[in-house]
């Protein structure tokens, strides 16, 4: 059977495509696949780089505290390593510079007694008592009250002997009144000694 209608080229048919549809409608397209592409960004793109932008800064944030926690604890075991050095070597000074409780009395007025002796000063009386250290069952405080009577050059050579003394005290109080009978020149001297004993 033949047909009347005769063929149409292609090409024809491309052009006549091109012509059914408005530039206006391209452009509607071309603006919708556009907005489309970027509700497709500020939907999926943006919020996920967001989120890779917020978990790098807290990676870098949990970095930044290790380290200032890993200075940290290098800093307190310096500290504490310096602190038992401190403690090892104040026990060892104690240790060397505590008298022996039976003869720490005796050990102290022999001392006191040569330094009177050489200066020119005259001892009169001593008394002592003795006090535990706190915290400490082993360490004790010798405290020796003692007068003496003598003249103010007299008691700077007594102070000058006791301060090149091996023993350690501590000279922690000191008065020096005249005297109230005829001899002005003289001097009534109290002083308060302590020192550190042992063995309690």
């Amino acid at each position: 059977m033949i047909s009347n209608s005769e063929s149409v080229p292609v090409d024809s048919l491309k052009d006549e495509w091109y012509r059914r549809v408005s530039p206006r409608t391209v452009l509607v397209v071309l603006g919708t696949v556009a907005l489309l592409d970027l509700a497709c960004y500020l939907a999926i793109v943006r919020p996920a780089s967001r989120a890779a932008q917020v978990r790098d800064q807290r990676i870098a944030a949990l970095v930044a505290e290790v380290a200032r926690a890993r200075a940290t604890v290098e800093t307190l075991q310096s500290q504490a390593s310096k602190i038992e050095s401190a403690d090892r070597d104040g026990s060892e000074l104690v240790a060397e510079i505590a008298l022996p409780r039976k003869t720490a009395f005796s050990d102290l007025l022999t001392e006191l007694g040569l330094a009177s002796s050489t200066s020119g000063i005259e001892m009169r009386e001593a008394s002592y008592a003795i006090a535990p250290l706190e915290d400490s069952e082993e360490y004790g405080v010798l405290a020796v009250d003692a007068t003496f009577r003598g003249r103010y050059e007299n008691l700077m050579r007594f102070l000058h002997h006791l301060d090149g003394s091996e023993l350690f005290f501590i000279i922690s109080s000191l008065g020096a009144t005249p005297r109230d009978d005829e001899n002005v020149n003289e001097l009534q001297i109290t002083v308060r000694f302590d020192t550190l004993v042992r063995d309690l």
